[in-house]
């Protein structure tokens, strides 16, 4: 029923609303003061302060013209507005001109003011736009030349002439002081826009630069927060609502809501690390995790660092928040990765120990007995067999040294021991290993070694060996008639070797895989050569570890030419080492040698190998039985296998080192199967003297003990070589 009752009655306080839109013309306040009501009371004025000088009707003519004027301008646009603005300029100049020239006093005094206050106003609105500018202007200067004309004049018919420079004056300076305005309007006015211009500049690229951050926080899955201490007011940027899972129209959630994200049992570390900032201003790092709004589970971490006041005091607490799920998921892939990567080392490793070893054992039989039948006069047919047999058992040798060499190289486990050697008789030795091959293929084995070269060189000996034995092996399997020469150089402390053949060559296509793993020139199923692959990689691989490099090219007229240079420096032979080789001729004989080992074909083919030199032989099958031996006997040296059932030969050597009997300082070399760096390693710090290999070499073994024998004889220093090692294996 209130709805339908209505009253014409104005509002309580539409008269006051109106007296104050009046009183904001009448002051100026208003918010255009060029407008049409600022031109009507300015008008009021003018013609107010007219009308007590005139008798005529005139000022309200021009009044109802202005005002006309006024209100055509207020309600049109483009040019026609120009043109009543310039009519305004025009009737506010006849006025001044009025008051100026047929008045005076106080008339003329005004009419001076409303020159200059219309001028002023017309160049503080136009001074940017110098053509309308000097258009509405212009009925101005004009009414002022005429004022100045006609009191010129005047005061040349009062023959004061003189004074017309007062005039001149006058006109000049208010010139002057306009022209100054505008120059300085316009140059206010350059600088206001450019540094807009600048201002807005720096906000395109702040807007950018916060719009590659926010890019870049959503790309790296990171927020950024802000604490104001005071107040506690907290921000979020974009990425902090995303890691929450919270939409951003929704804010900032309260203290309480945000600990509830967070696993109960960290509220209470979160919450004090934050006070302990805002109270120490230490930065802090905290890791924990968050449960998002939709239940998601997140790893994260967040940096929190603090913004000091200008008295130093914290003002601010500014976090940088990450989300570092699917880095965590992925150092979790890679620990994995990498733990079975290892896992498949080690059983690689241990595969190819155990594989070493089952070979290595029974080659020691065949390789051992068919080495002793070798020194028995046998019937031609037999003796072939059994240089054939012989012959079968080293390839299979080398093609185990060869697997367990690259395995070595691969994993990086192989070291080098760099000792001085003799050059010469060092290249003789591997020289005469391959006489009596090229012997039988009707080869010319030549060796070219430079006057240059050191007598003496400090290098691994064994290492290189192997790599000049493996060239010199290859050249003379791939060529079958012609020459194999060793050429040997030294420059600059570099040792050049390169081995020249005259085979068949490798072809274009096949040499870039020449040193890769398990390589081979000819794979068809009719390949005339075998081999493992193998060799040229290790060559490659022990090259590469002294220093060196590689390379295989063409030679001229056919065949090839490996060659490769490795660090060498010039050394000097110790005499002592030459005494202990010339010593080393004679032979040792008489002494008591212990064999332990759980095979008796091992036992049987040393006790062989040593009777047939004079030696006395004792065997034990097992660890147990040898701790017996040496408690009551007294052996000069002890040959110890290393894995035997029940108690493995480390146990047995220390059980022998910490025996109170005769043999608690008796040498033991390890002779095993086992012939890895770490079983070599093992065996020493098992506190045995010398490790062998299997098969067993028996110029290899009677020269160990023949050395360990005579250091035994000399209170225990070892005269000789360092600890024994396996062939080829160091």
């Amino acid at each position: 029923m209130a709805a339908a009752i209505s009253t014409d009655a104005p509002a309580p306080f539409d008269w006051r609303r109106r007296l104050a839109a009046i009183s904001d013309v009448l002051r100026v306040s208003g918010g255009d003061t060029g407008g049409m009501s600022a031109r009507l009371v300015f008008s009021a004025v003018v013609f107010c302060a007219t009308l007590p000088y005139s008798n005529d009707p005139s000022p309200y003519a021009w009044m109802a013209a202005m005002a006309a004027m006024a209100v055509a301008e207020a309600r049109t646009s483009g040019r026609t507005t120009d043109l009543f603005a310039w009519m305004q300029s025009a009737g506010y100049a006849l006025a001044g001109f009025y008051l100026t020239f047929f008045q005076v006093g106080a008339a003329q005094t005004f009419g001076v003011t409303l020159y200059g206050v219309v001028m002023f106003e017309i160049l503080v609105r136009d001074y940017a736009r110098p053509r309308r500018l000097l258009t509405n202007l212009t009925p101005m200067i004009i009414s002022m030349v005429v004022v100045q004309l006609g009191a010129s004049a005047r005061l040349i018919e009062r023959d004061q002439p003189w004074r017309i420079a007062t005039v001149l004056a006058t006109t000049y300076l208010v010139f002057r002081v306009f022209r100054s305005l505008q120059i300085d309007l316009v140059r206010a006015r350059r600088d206001l826009a450019e540094a807009r211009a600048r201002a807005e500049a720096d906000a395109r690229r702040t807007h950018e630069a916060n719009r590659i951050a926010m890019m870049a926080e959503n790309m790296a899955g990171v927020g950024h927060w802000r604490v104001d201490v005071a107040t506690g007011e907290t921000t979020w940027s974009d990425g902090v609502f995303r890691i929450y899972g919270r939409e951003r129209s929704a804010g900032v959630p309260d203290r309480e809501t945000q600990m509830s994200h967070y696993p109960v049992a960290d509220q209470p570390r979160w919450q004090a690390e934050l006070e302990k900032a805002a109270a120490t201003g230490e930065p802090f790092e905290f890791r924990t995790r968050l449960t998002q709004a939709g239940g998601a589970v997140l790893d994260i971490v967040s940096h929190v660092a603090v913004e000091l006041d200008a008295e130093g005091r914290v003002a601010m607490l500014f976090g940088a928040l990450m989300d570092v799920t699917e880095t965590r998921a992925r150092e979790a892939a890679l620990l994995d990765a990498k733990l079975r990567a290892e896992a498949a080392a080690e059983a690689k490793a241990e595969f190819l120990a155990n594989m070493s070893h089952e070979i290595r054992t029974p080659l020691t039989a065949i390789n051992g007995f068919s080495s002793l039948l070798s020194d028995i006069d046998l019937p031609p047919d037999a003796g072939l067999y059994v240089r054939r047999v012989r012959t079968a058992g080293m390839t299979l040798l080398t093609v185990v040294n060869d697997i367990l060499d690259f395995s070595k190289l691969e994993s990086g486990h192989v070291s080098l021991s760099l000792q001085a050697f003799a050059v010469a008789p060092f290249l003789d030795d591997v020289m005469a290993l391959f006489a009596e091959q090229a012997r039988a293929k009707d080869l010319a084995l030549s060796l070219d070694l430079d006057p240059g070269v050191p007598s003496t060189l400090k290098a691994d000996a064994n290492r290189l060996r192997q790599v000049i034995v493996n060239l010199v092996s290859n050249a003379i399997k791939f060529t079958d008639a012609g020459e194999v020469m060793l050429s040997v150089r030294h420059e600059d402390g570099v040792l050049r070797v390169s081995v020249r053949d005259t085979g068949c060559g490798v072809p274009e296509d096949k040499r870039g895989g020449l040193f890769q793993r398990f390589f081979q020139a000819d794979s068809s199923n009719s390949r005339r050569h075998g081999g493992t692959g193998l060799g040229l990689s290790i060559c490659k691989g022990l090259v590469e570890l002294m220093g060196g490099s590689i390379a295989m090219e063409s030679a001229p007229g056919g065949g090839s030419i490996f060659a490769f240079d490795v660090r060498a420096g010039q050394a000097e032979l110790a005499a002592a080492g030459a005494g202990a080789g010339a010593e080393r001729v004679r032979s040792t004989t008489g002494a008591r040698i212990l064999v332990v080992d759980d095979v008796a074909v091992n036992r049987e083919l040393v006790r062989a190998m040593l009777q047939a030199v004079g030696h006395e032989v004792s065997e034990a099958a097992g660890a147990a039985e040898a701790l017996g031996l040496t408690a009551c006997e007294r052996f000069d040296l002890i040959l110890m296998d290393l894995q035997m059932p029940e108690v493995d030969g480390f146990t047995a050597a220390r059980a022998v080192r910490e025996q109170d009997s005769a043999n608690r300082d008796t040498p033991i070399i390890a002779l095993s199967a086992d012939v890895l760096p770490e079983h070599v390693t093992a065996s020493a710090k098992a506190g045995m003297n010398g490790h062998i290999g299997k098969p067993i070499s028996p110029a290899e073994l009677l020269g160990a003990i023949e050395r360990w024998t005579r250091a035994g004889a000399m209170g225990g220093e070892e005269v000789g070589d360092d600890q024994e090692r396996a062939p080829n294996l160091g």
